[in-house]
């Protein structure tokens, strides 16, 4: 491992502050006109340089899923040649959770998974080994973050991972078997923003695709979930941009597309997807009419009270009405999604480097779009 990425790895832990940081600042002023496309573009590049981004790109879909707005701005990869494509596709860290709690919701419906199961029922092959405190947590608890899991498997894991041969289902039902044979670290409906949790969800999810002719979560989320022609895939994208970290000598250096680019490859229920920004949108606009599974994603878990749902952070309904957000990076990439029914849009934000400035610029970006494309 480089010592960039190891440096990277280190600050693997703070996810979580950015995966709600969008929660806490997202208050949209009235109105405006819609942007041209040329005002869009001409935003889009300001917002950049501004805060000192290698790439930036916004996108927003009505529910129709029709585009209403794209553009993208700066380089592929820092100090070399090559602009950022309307088709290249972003690292969308863990807004990979709320398809992986919609790719369980579907297979409720298929009648291959139950709403309220038990860990016990979602891993039987390791129930007997469960210590009893599990006996009762359920998989609204993993998707909601409420299950009692640690936020992450250990910095031990982060730094060994990736040198393991074995196959991610086989390295999920590992850290299942390790955590679930122990009490709870933390109080069962207590929220703590959980990784390790959705990696857990998805060893549940391993089993579903071995029963029904897959290989694991990852096969069973592509084949069924989303179209792969469409630029959906796991890891850092293969092809055109690259995440960024900051370089021993200072600025920021491209981390190209191998293993060191992202997150363990076992992470990948909690969030190691990539996306271009259209079919990002496109599919997330499906959220905008939500049908009944898609509406216990967006309930307030457990409680109408609660600040997230199922994948999902809630906020307190604003001038355009009801909203829905959630922000997700492996610290080389910054996604942010927004959710407003009510307005008929989803609005995407996506950067290729991550800083406090891109925090804020993101946010702010996403903010000035919903309220300009709100009808």
């Amino acid at each position: 491992m480089t010592d960039d990425a190891s440096a990277w790895t280190m600050n693997a832990m703070i996810r979580a502050a950015i995966s709600l940081s969008v929660l806490a600042v997202l208050v949209l002023p009235s109105s405006a006109a819609p942007l041209s496309p040329e005002e869009l573009q001409q935003k889009v590049e300001t917002v950049r340089e501004d805060a000192g981004l290698v790439a930036l790109g916004a996108v927003i879909a009505n529910a129709d899923g029709d585009i209403l707005g794209l553009a993208v701005d700066g380089a592929r990869v820092q100090g070399k040649r090559g602009a950022v494509q309307q088709g290249d596709a972003w690292h969308i860290g863990s807004n990979t959770k709320m398809l992986t709690a919609l790719l369980y919701g579907r297979l409720v419906e298929q009648g291959e998974a139950s709403w309220g199961a038990t860990l016990p029922e979602l891993l039987p092959d390791l129930a007997d080994e469960m210590d009893p405190a599990w006996g009762d947590v359920t998989i609204e608890h993993l998707l909601s973050h409420r299950s009692g899991l640690a936020a992450n498997p250990g910095m031990m894991w982060f730094l060994t991972s990736r040198g393991s041969n074995d196959p991610v289902e086989t390295q999920r039902t590992a850290l299942a078997r390790g955590f679930l044979t122990k009490p709870p670290a933390g109080e069962t409906g207590t929220f703590t923003y959980s990784n390790l949790g959705y990696m857990i969800a998805g060893a549940a999810l391993d089993r579903i695709a071995l029963r029904l002719g897959h290989e694991n979560y990852e096969t069973l989320f592509l084949s069924t979930l989303v179209l792969q022609n469409e630029g959906w895939g796991f890891g850092p994208p293969p092809t055109g941009i690259e995440g960024h970290a900051k370089g021993l000598f200072g600025g920021l250096k491209g981390q190209g597309t191998g293993s060191g680019a992202d997150n363990p490859a076992a992470l990948a229920p909690a969030g190691t997807l990539h996306v271009p920004l259209a079919a990002h949108a496109r599919f997330v606009s499906g959220f905008l009419e939500a049908d009944e599974t898609e509406q216990k994603l967006l309930t307030p878990y457990p409680t109408a009270g609660s600040d997230y749902a199922l994948g999902w952070g809630v906020s307190a309904p604003g001038p355009h009405g009801r909203l829905f957000a959630h922000n997700g990076s492996n610290t080389m990439w910054l996604s942010s999604v927004y959710l407003l029914p009510d307005a008929g849009l989803v609005v995407i934000v996506n950067t290729n480097s991550f800083s406090d400035e891109g925090v804020a610029a993101v946010n702010k970006l996403a903010r000035e779009l919903a309220d300009a494309f709100a009808e």
